[in-house]
């Protein structure tokens, strides 16, 4: 047995020998203890900074690729709604769920360099530039243009709202801003005769309003305003000679005022501010963030990174951490407790799981990746095991150090610890060594040697430790090694062990699930799982659930009974079937933790729950077995990079609900004002685009939207794509319905609806309709009566022109039949290219997709857009455009397969009908593309260099229309013109051409 006595039992003299020597180093080692105590106090009195290594921050990084055309980023608001934006030196951006969308100019807000950002408490936005000031609600925008010019706002916290009326920094001043009617008026706040009374407010920094209070940098001090009565607070009350630039109040009511040197906070009630400096800061900027986190931590830059005050000192996280070298200008806590970093040329980051996870890495002393096992030991120290060896985590450090376990030269991955009752550790490696280390004398012993490679260890409730092998199962007693269960259990590869409330011990592996029941050894059945073999993993729960996986898809559940067979049913979850499982446990809450390739899948009884990198896991491929639920309910994740350390598993389950938002209805690309609903005369040749945005949702990488437009489509439509084009739409009413979905939360949001009606033409309405009926009955009334007063006059006059009109008639015939050939041909093809228009490539499509159905043979359909052709039209005219129009469809016509066709969709767009061509080869569009491309157009006495890009889908089964197809051909389209054009992108996959 694996007891206190079987295993100290041979140490007895070792330790009485070197007791003296023990106990004589057990002294100074106390002495140590209390002097680096003494150190650490004085420090903290102080105020130092100290490193946070125990501590792998998970960033998200938003670029050029996520919409970003400017990484630096001044400031980060985020506004009632939930929106978040981002204010950089080439415009405003805010994030839609996805990436980050930026403000149109044609929304109102003209400035590039934007300055300052605020909301006001009226819900307003306040957007200042070096170029004038703007008021907006995220979508419209209008200039504050009471003051001619207009104001210049200065960079950083120079916008704040006090009373009904904002308050704006501009050229050193501080200038009020007050609504009068349907106007603002603008003046400065304080006069000539204030500024030469006190001559600080000459010069103001920053402004902050704290709903009672406004506080300003003026000059080298702080100012303070209530109503009128003005205070500066100097050296004297806590305040040094500074730039005074960010404040903050926190919940507690203490306000934090922040300078590029100091850092000073005031109490309710205190009147002077209380030094919190961050050692050696001197961070020369205007953007000085200051935030405060769930936990009533503040945070704001440090010279190399990000400072966070954990009420004695500062923790600072830099690139040891994860964070990149980079300046930090700009700090959110959102609504939804994440995290966001605005830089200063590295973009807009996101601290994932921030508050939640800590992770730790080999910056933070961990001996190497994957790490397979890890166990606490009695004294408290974590125990992590890896491929190379280990790290020990000592109670209140901040930084792992390697275990003190020497290992064998050839031991391969600890698969598996221990931690033993009298504070020893038990080992496990692959290569078969099973080692004990002595924490009372610190060394290490091989107290066996496994014949085969050990997949797991369980040291079950009476002390012994059974090795699951390659070759079978094996124990030990705290004596010999010896083989278990062989008359049961074959020697085939075990891979998981599990004790149950009972005490009865299973164990899963190749040849199936066994179980041993005080002496009893059993095979069990397994009916209803799709083998009765290959288990790979377990986990028995105390209410007798039992979950399997194994060498086949999904994850199965049954119920223990006192029998030898469990009936198992497929637990049907798409995430779970997709992953190779690498454990099943459950903690102490009896929640289920499912470990794989894809991340780990948490249920609470009620709910799944995929965690990922989005949520702070340092890596998403989980180590086999590398679970450990600690003392305090935090759990403990290995991964193939890292170990995870998850705080609050109860934070987990509970996510924000989503909510989807329709941002932008545009019609030919004109922007519509916000509505609940639409209303738009028809129009041919105007497409409608949608912009969507996900709100409450803002680090997860994979939501998904669902829409559809009832009256067009009946079935939903699925896009990671938060936009959302139709072809122009025919006359009659419509419902946008749009959702959005979490495959992590399993949550799908509400159901959005956006009416939309399309009116036809004048024509075509029932006044006119009705005025029509009524014109032609009193014609037809009419026109009886005049042939009735002279059908007598004209029978007479018909003998004599019957030759003539004969002859009349034939001639008529003919210029009738030229005319509808002239007139077909004018209302079905180009006047300018000579190609069908739109209306005819469409019948052609129509009917070629008819007979490709009807006679099963693929069918291709393209649509071609030549890049940049607008800046054609505005650098050299529109005559060198339609040039290049007329001599681009001369082109591809000569490059067109036989039987195919082609047609102006609209503007610079061609769309082309190829069948017989097949998905295998894309070498036709590829040549289509390559006759634009291969020499100068000559467009109006100047040699052009022109590209196309090229969107290629192939007509399915379920296509119903040509809209069908050509939506298809218009996303993979929208993919090569942003994957950086001239390219042929094929539906479903990218084959691209530079």
């Amino acid at each position: 047995m694996l007891d206190g006595r079987a295993w100290n039992g041979g140490l007895g003299a070792l330790k009485a020998g070197s007791g003296r020597m023990m106990r004589g180093s057990l002294r100074t080692r106390r002495c140590l203890r209390e002097i680096g105590a003494a150190i650490v106090a004085w420090f903290a009195m102080l105020g130092v900074a100290t490193h946070a290594h125990g501590q792998a921050i998970s960033l998200a990084t938003f670029t050029q690729s996520q919409g970003l055309s400017s990484l630096e980023d001044n400031c980060l608001l985020q506004d009632r709604r939930g929106f978040v934006y981002t204010c950089t030196e080439n415009g405003l951006f805010r994030y839609d769920g996805h990436v980050f969308q930026r403000i149109d100019p044609a929304s109102g807000l003209r400035g590039n360099f934007i300055a300052a950002m605020h909301q006001d408490s009226e819900g307003r936005l306040w957007v200042g530039t070096p170029t004038g000031l703007y008021v907006g609600d995220g979508q419209r925008f209008a200039a504050v243009d009471a003051q001619s010019p207009p104001l210049s706002i200065d960079p950083g916290a120079t916008l704040t709202d006090l009373d009904g009326r904002l308050y704006a920094v501009s050229q050193h001043r501080l200038w009020l801003i007050e609504r009068t009617g349907t106007q603002w008026r603008t003046r400065p706040r304080f006069d000539a005769a204030a500024m030469q009374s006190t001559p600080e407010l000459m010069d103001v920094t920053s402004a902050f309003a704290d709903g009672r209070t406004l506080w300003f940098g003026c000059n080298k001090s702080l100012c303070q305003l209530v109503g009128d009565k003005l205070h500066v607070w100097r050296e004297g009350e806590g305040i040094p000679a500074d730039t005074w630039t960010s404040y903050l109040r926190t919940r507690d009511g203490t306000l934090w005022a922040r300078s590029p040197r100091y850092i000073r906070a005031l109490s309710p009630g205190s009147t002077v501010f209380v030094s919190h400096d961050l050692q050696g800061a001197r961070v020369v900027t205007a953007y000085l963030d200051m935030v405060e986190d769930d936990q009533g931590r503040v945070l704001t830059r440090a010279n190399n990174g990000l400072a966070r005050w954990g009420g004695q000192n500062w923790h600072v996280f830099d690139t040891s951490n994860g964070l990149p070298d980079i300046g930090i200008d700009a700090l959110l806590y959102d609504h939804t407790h994440v995290l966001w970093i605005g830089t200063y040329g590295r973009g807009v980051l996101q601290w994932r799981g921030y508050g939640q996870m800590h992770g730790w890495q080999a910056a933070q002393g961990l001996d190497s990746s994957p790490s397979w096992a890890i166990a606490r030991a009695a004294n408290g120290a974590l125990w992590i095991g890896d491929e190379l060896g280990g790290s020990v985590l000592a109670p209140g450090a901040s930084r792992l150090t390697p275990w003190p376990l020497k290992a064998p030269p050839l031991a391969q991955e600890t698969t598996a610890l221990s931690a033993l009752p009298n504070g020893d550790m038990l080992a496990a490696y692959y290569s078969g060594e099973l080692l004990r280390y002595s924490a009372h004398l610190g060394s290490t012993e091989q107290v066996a040697q496994s014949p085969a490679y050990i997949h797991n260890m369980l040291v079950d409730s009476h002390g012994l430790a059974w090795l699951c092998t390659e070759r079978g199962l094996y124990v030990y007693d705290g004596r010999t090694l010896q083989r278990a269960g062989e008359h049961v259990v074959p020697d085939s590869v075990l891979t998981d062990a599990k004790e149950d409330e009972r005490g009865r011990l299973w164990f899963a592996g190749e040849a199936g699930l066994f179980r041993f029941d005080h002496g009893q050894w059993a095979r069990i059945r397994i009916t209803g799982a799709p083998s009765n073999q290959n288990f790979t993993h377990l986990d028995v729960l105390s209410n007798g659930d039992i979950y399997l996986s194994g060498n086949f898809a999904g994850l199965w559940h049954g119920r223990v009974n006192a029998g030898d067979a469990i009936s198992m049913q497929h637990l049907a979850d798409k995430l779970l079937d997709d992953t190779r499982i690498y454990f099943i446990r459950h903690d102490h809450r009896g929640w289920l933790w499912i470990g794989g390739t894809d991340g780990v899948e948490l249920f609470n009884g009620q709910r799944w729950r995929r965690l990922t990198q989005d949520d702070g896991l340092i890596w998403e491929d989980i180590g086999e077995n590398a679970f450990f639920e600690d003392n305090d309910g935090t759990i403990w994740i290995g991964t193939s990079n890292g170990v995870s350390h998850i705080l609050h598993p109860d934070a987990l389950v509970p996510v924000n609900p989503l909510e989807v938002v329709v941002t932008e209805l545009s019609q030919g690309g004109v922007a519509q004002a916000p509505a609940s609903s639409y209303r738009f005369d028809y129009t041919p040749e105007q497409p409608l685009t949608l912009r969507l945005a996900t709100l409450g949702a803002p680090t997860r990488s994979n939501l998904q939207y669902r829409y559809r437009l009832h009256g067009l489509e009946r079935d939903w439509v699925n896009s990671d794509r938060p936009q959302v084009d139709y072809p122009p739409l025919p006359s009659g009413d419509y419902v946008f319905e749009v959702a959005v979905y979490d495959p992590d939360s399993r949550e799908l949001s509400p159901v959005v609806q956006l009416p939309l009606r399309i009116v036809p033409p004048w024509w075509q309405r029932t006044p006119a309709v009705l005025a029509g009926l009524l014109l032609f009955v009193f014609g037809i009334v009419m026109a009886g009566q005049l042939r009735t007063r002279h059908l007598r006059k004209r029978a007479r006059a018909l003998e004599r022109l019957v030759a003539l009109r004969t002859h009349e008639l034939e001639v008529d015939k003919q210029a009738l039949e030229e005319a509808r050939a002239a007139m077909w041909q004018q209302a079905t093809h180009d006047s300018l290219t000579g190609l069908p228009n739109r209306s005819r490539i469409l019948e052609i499509l129509a009917a070629t997709m008819t007979t490709a159905q009807e006679h099963q043979q693929p069918l291709a359909v393209a649509l071609i857009d030549l890049d940049n052709f607008k800046r054609i039209n505005d650098h050299y005219g529109h005559l060198a455009g339609d040039a290049v129009l007329i001599e681009s469809a001369t082109r591809l016509r000569d490059a067109l397969p036989k039987g195919a066709a082609l047609g102006r969709y609209g503007g610079e767009e061609i769309l082309i009908v190829i069948p017989g061509a097949t998905p295998e080869d894309p070498a036709p569009f590829e040549a289509l593309r390559q006759y634009i491309a291969q020499s100068p157009f000559a467009g109006d006495g100047v040699d052009l260099d022109v590209t196309c890009s090229i969107g290629v889908t192939w007509l399915r089964p379920q296509d119903h229309s040509g809209f069908d197809v050509i939506r298809r051909a218009d996303a993979a389209l929208y993919v090569a013109k942003t994957a950086g054009r001239n390219r042929v992108v094929l539906a479903g996959e990218h084959w691209e051409t530079a």
